[in-house]
């Protein structure tokens, strides 16, 4: 299925056969048999590790041991709860601070990701300032170059085009319906659903596709 703006930029490619899939999950998936969900052809998971300044989701511990453990490609996910560049610095170091507490960088396959799809009730200028905050700090500590998480919709009201530089992970569930102009002229992941079934895991799940194949995959967790 090929997916294209309003604008007609570059065609973004969902469903290519050699594009690998992935999941992304949190406590709310329970406890997950992570060898049935890499048998079902999963080939890497974004975990949720923390969110705002001092939550630790509490299954990212075991999600990410067990989820190596079976082999799959992992990468870790902090949720933001955006209010002032002195609480993105403050989310940043906390998830910098979890994450070398886990063993470091080091222990990811892939680079972090910033999920951002909440306003509150901030305006476009303030949510990109928090969002380059939270990610030259990741960047800084990590030396790797985060990525951007967030859906159609908030992208185009909530995210300037000065961040298109950073790569981005678009959840866009209605493949029916066209994407409108985005700032972003590819994606490096895409979440084509949040109703997914995946052996091992009981409840719905995320799922998304790779923009590539393990070759691809490979290079991105070596950047």
């Amino acid at each position: 299925m090929i997916i294209t703006n309003s604008k007609g930029v570059d065609p973004v490619q969902l469903g290519n056969p050699n594009n690998l899939k992935g999941i992304d999950v949190s406590h709310w998936q329970g406890d997950i048999k992570w060898d049935l969900v890499k048998n079902d052809g999963i080939s890497f998971v974004y975990i949720k590790s923390t969110e705002g300044v001092d939550y630790i989701d509490p299954k990212f511990s075991i999600n990410l041991q067990e989820a190596k453990k079976a082999g799959l490609i992992v990468g870790a996910y902090h949720f933001c709860t955006p209010s002032s560049l002195k609480d993105a610095q403050d989310e940043a170091m906390h998830f910098n601070n979890v994450i070398r507490k886990h063993g470091g960088i080091d222990e990811l396959d892939l680079p972090p990701v910033l999920d951002i799809e909440k306003n509150q009730g901030l305006k476009k200028e303030q949510i990109t300032e928090i969002v380059e905050a939270w990610v030259d700090i990741v960047k800084q500590e990590t030396r790797k170059q985060p990525v951007i998480y967030s859906y159609t919709h908030f992208i185009r009201d909530f995210l300037d085009q000065r961040l298109n530089a950073i790569p981005l992970w678009l959840a866009h569930y209605d493949l029916k319906q066209q994407l409108f102009s985005l700032p972003w002229k590819s994606w490096l992941f895409f979440q084509f659903t949040d109703k997914g079934k995946v052996n091992g895991i009981n409840s719905n799940v995320d799922l998304n596709e790779f923009n590539g194949g393990i070759k691809e995959l490979e290079l991105l967790c070596r950047k």
